[in-house]
């Protein structure tokens, strides 16, 4: 038997290696690490004679490709790492890498270097004169929520570059903005009374005396080290608002690890990189309360960003009664699983009335999205009242069902929605219907 020549097993080679991502597109064989992060889902294009003419098809048939091929995730991975590994730099352009491999979220820079406050106010009046109008609504619904026996306490919470500004690279540090929106809102709450803590100024004292740092390397969000502080401060805050006693939060292990928690490493995922960077040892501690509320447990509703969800899983929660998080005042999570969803689905007067303390959790970077339009939810709630129906709003819902089931054409759509997301198709049909509800009932 003729033995093949040394250009056709390297062909064959080539061939091989050439098919291969072919081959892992429509067989998944190998197992692929997942991207950290969000990609835009490519809206479907049906081939049509229009859709071939103006060429929709052809760019979306392209964009599929682009992001389905086989072993994109792990040449995204191995491209970055290239660029990191040589350049010191990322190709995630929502991250500042600074001196000493430290990470900035690049909203928090923008807000650092003035950037955020020309694009939303334009100028240091424009922003105070906005920023007296919300004060002054804020007091409003304050007082018209003192009748149900309900406290709003905002939570200033630090950013980054605020409490380690000396790791910004150069260029960020001389563009340094002096004006601080947060700041200015803490004296503005001062002068009008509204209940709040300021922990701008307590982190950067905690930063000089605490062993180790406020904020981790490559985290944006304060370090689980100081949930322990952070979780007592606001309860004692909450005691003194309320005039009654809360628990103390008792640490029982300082748990010094290298293994990051998600929100520790967030910017590190984000790098999507080959192999992980150093962790430096840092505490995760055990905590727990300790001491009973001597009234019942209050009732607590929480407004904010993502800064609560270190909070949200932890002995903190265990200090109340029912306890419920509006992220950005859009997404619904709750103790109740009724109260679980879109935020416009739900009986808002009841949660909001029925709350004994609301906690206004922003930084700076969302200071400007002030409350995140809560003010207006609760000023629409206490409008509606507590006989708003809910009962009409879910049969305009399953209204709308019925009419994407009787459409063929849109019917289809979802069914391919559905295996694109893979997700149930009841679940798409309800996603599809609220959002139709949405628009028609804006």
């Amino acid at each position: 038997m003729k033995k093949p020549c040394l250009h056709t097993i390297l062909f064959v080679i080539l061939m091989s290696a050439l098919c291969l991502p072919l081959v892992q597109h429509v067989g998944h064989v190998f197992k692929s690490r997942e991207l950290d992060g969000y990609t835009a889902p490519i809206k479907p294009v049906k081939l049509t004679l229009n859709s071939y003419r103006d060429q929709s098809y052809q760019e979306y048939v392209q964009q599929y490709l682009q992001q389905n091929f086989g072993f994109r995730n792990s040449y995204i991975r191995t491209y970055n790492q290239f660029i990191h590994s040589l350049f010191q730099q990322s190709t995630n352009n929502n991250i500042v890498i600074g001196k000493q491999q430290e990470l900035y979220l690049r909203q928090y820079t923008d807000v650092y270097i003035g950037k955020t406050l020309r694009d939303n106010y334009g100028t240091e009046d424009s922003a105070r004169i906005a920023m007296k109008q919300n004060v002054e609504e804020t007091c409003r619904i304050i007082d018209s929520l003192k009748q149900f026996g309900t406290d709003i306490i905002v939570i200033l919470a630090p950013s980054k570059p605020l409490i380690y500004p000396e790791y910004l690279p150069e260029d960020i540090q001389k563009e340094h903005y002096p004006f601080s929106i947060q700041e200015e809102y803490a004296k503005l709450y001062e002068q009008a009374g509204v209940e709040h803590i300021n922990f701008i100024p307590i982190f950067k004292k905690l930063k000089k005396t605490a062993p180790y740092p406020v904020y981790t390397k490559y985290g944006t969000h304060w370090a689980h080290s100081t949930i322990p502080f952070v979780a007592d401060t606001i309860l004692q805050k909450i005691a003194s608002v309320k005039g009654y006693s809360m628990p103390h939060v008792v640490c029982s292990d300082s748990n010094i690890t290298t293994r990051y928690r998600n929100s520790d490493k967030e910017l590190e995922s984000q790098l999507n990189l080959l192999f992980p960077l150093r962790h430096e040892r840092i505490p995760m501690p055990i905590f727990a309360l300790r001491g009973e509320n001597k009234e019942r447990k209050p009732n607590l509703l929480v407004v904010g960003d993502s800064y609560y969800t270190q909070l949200e899983n932890t002995d903190f929660t265990k200090a109340f009664g029912e306890v419920d998080y509006w992220k950005y005042n859009e997404t619904a999570y709750s103790s109740k699983p009724e109260r679980i969803g879109k935020i416009s689905l739900l009986d808002r007067y009841e949660i909001i009335t029925g709350a004994d303390v609301i906690l206004m959790i922003f930084t700076d970077m969302h200071a400007y999205s002030y409350f995140f339009g809560f003010l207006k939810t609760v000023e629409q709630a206490l409008k509606d009242g507590p006989d708003f129906n809910e009962i009409d709003r879910e049969e305009i819902i399953q209204g709308i069902i019925t009419r994407i089931k009787e459409s063929p054409e849109w019917y289809e759509e979802v069914k391919k929605q559905a295996k694109e997301q893979k997700i149930g198709l009841d679940k798409c049909l309800r996603n599809n219907a609220e959002w139709v509800f949405e628009q028609e009932h804006k």
